[in-house]
């Protein structure tokens, strides 16, 4: 067994839970990278197309995290509007601020209800936040941005960005 606060943690649940993890990373078509109870795995979306996510297996979780986006450079409140309002709809998932302003999404499972199925929906489901959010935070955080730039593209005759 595992020390953690004074008590024994017991290695059966983290044991299946990394095998889990083992198992879909087996499967997954995407770059993986991984050692000791943490993959970085990277997620294919439509509108965020690169999603980055990490697993850790730690003494009580699994924790999915990954990058959503960099602090709002305007309108906090609705793109934090946005985001909240989204939770209500999210089984396991919940976006987070890092110390420094950026949008994380983070979920989280107790290692007894980590199975084939669980990860699968997790994943899934980071993958459709994420990918379903993306687009209407950014234009939220980021609107002088994106004007200045689809000003850019026209003046230049390249096509305009999607996002907007």
């Amino acid at each position: 067994p595992h020390r953690c606060g004074g008590s024994a943690v017991p290695e059966g649940p983290r044991q299946r839970a990394r095998a889990v993890v083992d198992r879909w990373v087996a499967a997954h078509s995407g770059p993986v990278e991984g050692d000791d109870g943490r993959w970085m795995v990277m997620l294919a979306g439509e509108h965020k197309r690169t999603i980055g996510v990490t697993l850790s297996v730690g003494d009580h979780t699994l924790t999915a995290q990954s990058f959503f986006m960099r602090a709002p450079d305007e309108d906090r409140e609705r793109v934090y509007d946005l985001l909240l309002r989204r939770h209500m709809r999210s089984y396991t998932l919940r976006f987070a601020l890092h110390p420094d302003g950026d949008v994380l999404l983070v979920g989280v499972l107790p290692l007894e209800a980590v199975t084939d199925v669980e990860l699968d929906r997790m994943l899934g489901q980071l993958l459709e936040v994420a990918d379903a959010t993306f687009d209407e935070a950014l234009r939220r955080g980021f609107a002088t941005y994106i004007s200045r730039e689809q000003a850019w593209r026209e003046q230049t005759g390249l096509p305009r960005n999607p996002i907007t």
